[in-house]
């Protein structure tokens, strides 16, 4: 496989993340292309939770969405209880936070280079 086409699938992966994000009414869902800057991902994709409960019904949720496109459930990162979990499926990193948690955080203005990518419209 060359580089690119790991790039495209990692592309297409963070695509289905964020889309099956929105289905399952997370928030202000961004894809970030932070390959550049990172030698250990490709893309984060931000998703903003209404409670701790939801934070960790997404990450898992995508860990069964990830599963089901790549083979691989990945990892979470953080407390259950947690305001910010982190799913790591390797060429893409989710952060999935409370309001507050990314409005503490400000991961939007911390990768503000990183180029994001159009979402398309969910159905």
């Amino acid at each position: 496989m060359k580089a690119t086409d790991s790039k495209e699938n990692a592309r297409v992966l963070a695509l289905g993340l964020a889309h099956e994000a929105f289905r399952l009414k997370g928030e202000n869902i961004r894809v970030l292309d932070v390959g550049e800057f990172l030698y250990i991902t490709d893309y984060f994709v931000i998703i903003t939770a209404q409670s701790m409960r939801q934070t960790k019904a997404l990450a898992e949720a995508l860990q069964i969405t990830a599963k089901e496109l790549t083979s691989s459930k990945g990892v979470i990162e953080g407390k259950a209880s947690s305001s910010w979990l982190l799913a790591d499926f390797g060429s893409v990193v989710v952060h999935v936070l409370t309001e507050e948690s990314r409005e503490f955080y400000d991961l939007d203005v911390l990768w503000d280079d990183a180029d994001e990518l159009e979402l398309p419209d969910a159905e």
